[in-house]
């Protein structure tokens, strides 16, 4: 730590804040933007490549700073020490109270020879939403399913809102993107069945038996699930609900349905 930046202007500051606001600029470096010990913890302990830690004096003395610090000795991760005001600069948050990272981007390529493991698949298509996406990837991660497919979606997968939301498990779920075609192609070819909700369907989560091999597919947050998914959908199911919602955030039916699926 023997390099310390004072000036929010400073050349490494403005790079910090270009990568966390331009999903083009994450492209061209191939680095995203990661805000809080605990999610650049997760991130290393996923085996993702944290390239290098920024870090006031202040945002270094809690002890899960103190954890990842020693992570970085340990690994050599470069750890540049910035002065409180360079900190608020670079910081998502706008106080500078906790450890920045720039953390290596992974391909998100749709193998067509990758197996993925048991348990659904979560299919989102055209998600908008980075929030939503975060925490879809806890929900998908915390109920053990299978891992998470994006087809054409309109939201960068390393958007910082979608770090911050997943708290850093984004490293963690075997995540895959690609056209709706594509995608199609690859459930196909695997053998899984594609079911959808729908309020309409007579037949009720909870009273179905769920199949080993199964995909949920879910529409956009405005939108819904499009011409091209219906025509695909092999079975559709409703989740009941005794309010008079008539709809439920995306997700918590993504929680839903992934909770049948481990009680089952």
């Amino acid at each position: 730590m023997n390099v310390i930046i004072e000036s929010p202007s400073n050349p490494r500051i403005k790079e910090l804040v270009k990568i966390r606001e331009l999903p083009r600029r994450r492209k061209e470096r191939g680095l995203f933007f990661v805000e809080g010990a605990e999610d650049l913890l997760v991130l290393l302990k996923a085996g993702r490549k944290v390239e290098e830690v920024y870090g006031s004096s202040v945002s270094m003395t809690n002890p899960q700073s103190q954890e990842l610090l020693n992570q970085c000795a340990d690994k050599e991760i470069p750890v540049i020490e910035t002065s409180m005001v360079a900190q608020e600069k670079a910081s998502y948050r706008s106080v500078g109270s906790d450890l920045i990272g720039l953390v290596k981007t992974w391909n998100l390529d749709l193998d067509k020879d990758s197996a993925w493991g048991k348990g659904p698949l979560v299919v989102l298509d055209e998600v908008e939403k980075p929030g939503n996406l975060g925490a879809i990837l806890r929900s998908v991660e915390a109920f053990g399913a299978a891992g998470l497919i994006l087809s054409e979606p309109h939201v960068d997968f390393f958007n910082p809102n979608v770090v911050r939301a997943s708290r850093g498990l984004l490293g963690r779920v075997p995540v895959a993107r690609g056209t709706k075609e594509e995608v199609l192609q690859w459930l196909e070819n695997s053998n899984r069945m594609i079911w959808a909700t729908s309020s309409k369907s007579s037949q009720e989560l909870g009273k179905e038996v769920l199949p080993d091999a199964l995909a949920f597919v879910f529409g956009s947050e405005q939108e819904g699930l499009g011409e091209f998914w219906q025509k695909a959908v092999k079975k559709w199911i409703k989740i009941p609900m005794k309010g008079t919602a008539s709809s439920l955030n995306l997700n918590v039916s993504v929680g839903c349905l992934l909770y049948e699926s481990n009680r089952g």
